[in-house]
């Protein structure tokens, strides 16, 4: 076993993209269930929105050049003519000093040239209307297809469909959403000191912390994880529940099996299936060093550090760009340009994953290190979010500026 033969992350992730291909099929599901699901083709808005010229205020739709001359010392007399109703057709035709009366929303007359706000008249009688400020042709008027055009192109294949988007989407007249089928991905912890949640604590045991922070870093993207019962330090039953989660699934991850002292059982594992191969035995990584990956039966397996914090950051450096890729997602992670608070060093030769606070001092936002033990996790879920520092710098200098990617 070639122990320290390590690869950088961005040659680890070319390895898996080489090497795995799923086949997500497509499904049409409703705009509800499309909430954080992933687009598999083109989308293209079926109407115009809108579809008729209607008004951004509450006021009265004029012909521009009546009201030209209009102001609080020279108020125009204008004659009422009717209403504009909300989700009805109005079929008036403004003649010469004429006004019509359309609330926000509402559908304004064909031949209308803007919208006097209502604060800027005055009413006089039933029908007379005066008008103290002028309006530049189609002020507070929505023009048809404004906001979205007919087969306009409104998301593309790849788009992560977010609480707001399914908004725009019932708003195009999209009844059904195609996206990519969600990925199974198999979790399993190893370990003869691992409990489930609803187990009591004793001895020297603790709780199986890993695999409920991968299922829920997991299902932000569109995966539906499975986590299988923790294997014990047993090269069969190891064997076994590997067997079974690669047949359910389309992607394995084994946390714990990946440590120096466990790695040559983890292996021994992946070796003993006859269509196996491993291809990555360590990433230049901080933390997340001793982490494998797999192929057997054409599945990703992706051995994991036990410790919480470099498991955590094994998945945000390699796995979830990787999964990120099948569904053709092209944008970055989110991140927030801060000022480093500290000086920090760290040795030449392995990216570092570096979890930090975000705060604002003197109106420039700045961001603290938070050091922990990479059996620590706490901080991994208190922290705003992370850098990275790439693998040939020696630190980051107080005062300089970094990229912190948000959780």
């Amino acid at each position: 076993m070639k122990l320290f033969d390590v690869v950088s992350t961005e040659d680890a992730l070319k390895i898996m993209k080489d090497n795995f291909q799923i086949d997500l099929q497509s499904e049409n599901v409703s705009l509800i269930e499309s909430i954080g699901r992933y687009i598999s083709k083109d989308i293209k808005s079926q109407i115009n929105v809108p579809h008729f010229r209607k008004s951004l205020v509450d006021g009265y739709a004029v012909l521009a050049k009546d009201v030209f001359l209009a102001s609080e010392s020279n108020p125009v007399p204008m004659t009422l003519i009717g209403e504009s109703y909300m989700g009805e057709i109005c079929d008036k035709t403004l003649a010469e000093e004429e006004v019509v009366y359309v609330p926000t929303g509402g559908m304004v007359p064909s031949n209308a040239e803007g919208v006097v706000m209502i604060e800027y008249t005055e009413k006089l009688g039933d029908d007379t209307i005066l008008i103290q400020k002028g309006v530049s042709l189609n002020e507070n008027i929505v023009e048809v297809g404004e906001d979205i055009r007919q087969d306009e192109k409104i998301y593309e294949r790849g788009h992560f469909i977010n609480e707001r988007d399914i908004g725009v989407l019932a708003g195009a007249d999209i009844k059904s959403i195609p996206v990519y089928r969600k990925i199974v991905v198999g979790i399993i912890s190893t370990g003869d000191e691992i409990l489930n949640p609803e187990d009591d604590i004793r001895d020297a045991k603790i709780k199986d912390i890993n695999s409920y922070m991968l299922y829920g870093q997991l299902s932000k993207i569109s995966c539906k994880p499975i986590i299988y019962p923790p294997a014990k330090d047993n090269l069969q039953e190891i064997i076994d529940l590997m067997d079974k989660a690669v047949n359910e699934c389309d992607i394995v991850l084994i946390s714990g099996g990946s440590s120096v002292g466990k790695k040559d059982e983890t292996i021994r594992a992946i070796e003993s299936f006859d269509n196996s191969k491993v291809l990555i035995e360590g990433i230049a990584i901080k933390p997340g060093k001793p982490t494998i990956v797999a192929n057997i039966n054409n599945k990703l397996v992706v051995g994991l550090p036990g410790h919480p914090l470099s498991c955590g950051f094994v998945v945000e450096a390699i796995v979830k760009p990787f999964i990120l890729s099948l569904f053709n997602y092209k944008k970055g992670n989110k991140y927030i340009s801060c000022e480093f608070a500290y000086n920090y060093h760290k040795s030449k030769g392995r990216e570092e994953y570096l979890a930090v606070n975000i705060y604002e001092e003197d109106k420039i936002q700045k961001c603290n290190p938070i050091f922990a033990k990479s059996s620590v996790i706490k901080h991994f879920a208190y922290c705003d979010g992370y850098i990275k520092i790439d693998r040939e710098l020696e630190g980051i200098h107080q005062g300089e500026m970094v990229k912190v990617i948000l959780f």
